[in-house]
């Protein structure tokens, strides 16, 4: 989670950047997951590594030329990077007590779910993937052209 965490602020390039941020997305699902938070992993997982890493690569794509990220700040970055990390830990720290008791989970009540009650967020995320997507290949073509 660290190294990705690293990876995503420090990388020169914005889409090394995305996709470490894809990769720190569901490092933290995966911890949800396993701390027996279930739907809050899963949910994290479609929102944030889906969509976010998306429309980051989606903005990147409308640029002729990929534009490298220089940093000002970074002393600022790594300080706030480390209160945050000390936050977190003491946070976590503080529940490490606390007993997990897993429950069963249904991937089949969770799709009916999402299917019932959140059909138009659904809907509407559906359609932004498949314009980035028709987006991404238009200018790939132009390209080449």
């Amino acid at each position: 989670m660290v190294v990705f965490s690293i990876l995503a602020v420090f990388h020169p390039s914005l889409v090394y950047g995305a996709i470490s941020l894809g990769f720190l997305g569901m490092v933290n699902a995966g911890l949800f997951i396993l701390l027996g938070f279930t739907f809050v992993g899963l949910f994290h997982l479609l929102v944030y590594v889906g969509a976010a890493v998306v429309f980051i690569l989606f903005v990147v794509t409308m640029f002729r030329v990929v534009p490298t990220v220089e940093f000002r700040a970074k002393s600022l970055a790594v300080i706030i990077a480390s209160l945050l990390a000390f936050s977190l830990a003491l946070v976590f720290w503080s529940y490490s007590g606390v007993p997990v008791n897993p429950q069963s989970f249904s991937l089949q009540d969770l799709s009916n779910m999402f299917v019932e009650n959140y059909w138009f967020p659904l809907l509407v995320t559906a359609l932004a993937l498949v314009t980035t997507l028709i987006e991404g290949i238009t200018l790939a073509r132009r390209e080449i052209e």
